[in-house]
C-alpha cells in the first residue's frame, strides 16, 4: 500500500488503489461484497454517501443496497429514500430505465430530481451510474454530496468502472446460488430415492428407531412380533449400508422420517438400544 501522503483523495493514484482494495474482495454473496467497498469508495471519491440501488421487479422499485454508514445515509433511511419506486421519478430511476450516466454538481437546480433528495437531504453534487449483470440492468450506483462541483469525469469514470466490478459480484454470486440450488435438488432427489428403497413398514421401524424406541417398543407399536421387527431393522441396514441402529436414527432424522429434538436445535438423545448400537 502507498503512504497516505502519495496517495490523496479523489487522485489517480487513490482511485486505483480502491479498485484494487475492490478486486481483493472475495465474499460470494453480493450484499457482504458491497457493504465491505462501501467506505473505501466513499473515500476515493470525497462523496457523503455511496449506495448501490439494485432494482426489485415485484414492486418496481430501485433499493438501497451495501449502503455506507453515513449520517447522509441514515437520513436517507429515515426520509424513505432507500427505496426509490421507478413511478416516482428522479435521476436515480432515470438512469436506470436509460443506461445514461448522471453527474450534476448543481442538485438543487434540477427541477427532475425527487424534491426529498434536493430539500430532505440537501443533495448538491450527484453522480449515478447503471449497475448491468450480463447486459441487463439491475441497478443504479450513487454518489451524492452536499457540497457544489465535488464530482468530474475523472470520478465518473471511476464509478463507472466499479459499477462493472458490482456487475461481476454480482453475477458471482447469482451462480454461487444457482450451484447451490442444484446441489440441494440433487440432495433432495438422492433422499427421496433412498427413502423409497425402503417399504412402508421399514419406513416405520426406521421412524421408531429414530424415536429411541427398542425392539419390544416397536413391535407394541407396530403390533408385531419380536423377530419380524429385528428381520426388518437387519434388512433396513443393509440395503442402506449403515452399520448400526445410531446411524439409522440420524439418517431417518436427516429425511424428515422423524422429526427429533436435534431438528429444532436440541441434541439428539438415542434411546438405550440406539446408543448401544444394538
Amino acid at each position: 500500500m502507498q503512504p497516505a501522503s502519495r496517495v490523496g483523495p479523489g487522485t489517480s493514484e487513490q482511485l486505483l488503489h480502491t479498485l484494487v482494495q475492490l478486486l481483493a474482495i472475495r465474499s460470494p454473496e453480493l450484499r457482504p461484497a458491497l457493504d465491505e467497498a462501501a467506505m473505501p469508495l466513499l473515500e476515493a471519491v470525497r462523496a457523503e454517501k455511496i449506495d448501490v440501488f439494485l432494482y426489485q421487479p415485484h414492486s418496481a422499485t430501485l433499493v438501497a443496497v451495501g449502503t455506507s454508514d453515513t449520517p447522509m445515509a441514515r437520513k436517507q433511511k429515515e426520509l424513505g429514500l432507500d427505496r426509490q419506486p421507478l413511478a416516482n421519478g428522479g435521476r436515480a430511476a432515470h438512469v436506470f430505465q436509460t443506461g445514461e450516466a448522471y453527474l450534476n454538481g448543481h442538485v438543487d437546480q434540477d427541477e427532475e430530481e425527487l424534491r426529498g433528495v434536493r430539500e430532505g437531504l440537501r443533495v448538491r453534487s450527484a453522480i449515478n451510474v447503471v449497475v448491468g449483470v450480463n447486459g441487463e440492468r439491475r441497478g443504479v450506483l450513487s454518489a451524492i454530496s452536499t457540497r457544489n462541483d465535488e464530482f468530474d469525469e475523472q470520478d465518473l469514470e471511476f464509478l463507472q468502472a466499479v459499477a462493472g466490478w458490482i456487475g461481476i459480484v454480482a453475477d458471482r454470486a447469482e451462480l454461487s446460488e444457482a450451484m447451490a440450488e442444484r446441489a440441494f435438488r440433487r440432495g433432495q432427489r438422492t433422499a427421496a430415492e433412498e427413502v423409497a428403497r425402503l417399504t412402508p413398514r421399514q419406513r416405520e421401524v426406521a421412524a421408531c428407531i429414530a424415536e429411541g424406541l427398542t425392539n419390544e417398543e416397536i413391535a407394541d407399536r407396530l403390533v408385531l412380533v419380536n423377530g419380524t421387527v429385528a428381520n426388518h431393522v437387519q434388512a433396513i441396514l443393509t440395503r442402506l449400508g449403515l452399520r448400526n441402529r445410531t446411524q439409522l436414527a440420524a439418517w431417518a432424522v436427516e429425511r424428515g422420517l422423524y422429526q427429533s429434538a436435534a431438528v429444532i436445535g436440541e441434541e439428539y438423545e438415542p434411546g438405550p438400544a440406539a446408543r448401544n448400537g444394538t
